[in-house]
């Protein structure tokens, strides 16, 4: 049935008006999307342009790698530091400190780990002597001093790659057990852990 349009002075159709405006709300709604896609491609566009201007250039990265890279044939003199740190290295002896399986219980995710290593440390050439025997002589609390260190870990710890804070931690309550500093590094050989 025609509808009379007393505005326009025409009789419309309103199946006619319906699939009008069902066209216009098509055409406006692919425009929205499109408008949308053209904003995230401008930020994504921006954001590789920052990038490109933040990153340095392959000329400037070889610079700064040749500079911290550089030896001392290259003209720089040696400091003093480095030839302390290698008179001490090549003082130093390693020694073994036995082999290692521990069980830790986690309450918080309520699984048990189970951690096997093999510990090592360094000591200086002259202190070896009195070092394998006061590991003699204190060999049960230092093997419990690192089991405790280990059970109480955090897994953050455990998966970090050099185990940098248990490393410290075993290097501390050895000498403290030892009542000297005489271990000086402690290398993790063999280390993996299980979760169960």
């Amino acid at each position: 049935m025609p509808v009379f349009n007393s505005m326009s002075g025409q009789e419309t159709n309103p199946t006619e008006d319906q699939a009008a405006s069902a066209e216009l709300e098509a055409k406006s709604s692919i425009l929205a999307k499109i408008k949308i896609l053209a904003f995230l491609a401008g930020v994504i566009a921006l954001e590789c342009l920052a990038a490109y201007l933040y990153l340095p250039s392959a000329a400037e990265t070889a610079a700064l790698a040749e500079a911290t890279l550089a030896t001392p044939e290259e003209g720089q003199a040696p400091t003093e530091d480095a030839e302390t740190e290698e008179e001490e290295l090549a003082d130093q002896v390693e020694v073994d400190l036995g082999e290692f399986s521990v069980t830790a219980f986690q309450p918080i995710s309520n699984t048990t780990l189970r951690i096997d290593f093999h510990l090592f440390g360094t000591v200086r050439a002259e202190d070896e002597a009195e070092f394998l025997s006061l590991m003699e002589e204190n060999l049960h609390r230092f093997r419990e001093q690192v089991n405790i260190t280990v059970r109480s870990a955090d897994i953050t710890d455990l998966t970090d790659a050099g185990l940098g804070l248990v490393k410290r931690k075993i290097l501390e309550k050895t000498n403290r057990t030892l009542g000297k500093p005489l271990l000086r590094v402690v290398i993790f050989s063999d280390f993996s852990f299980i979760e169960q």
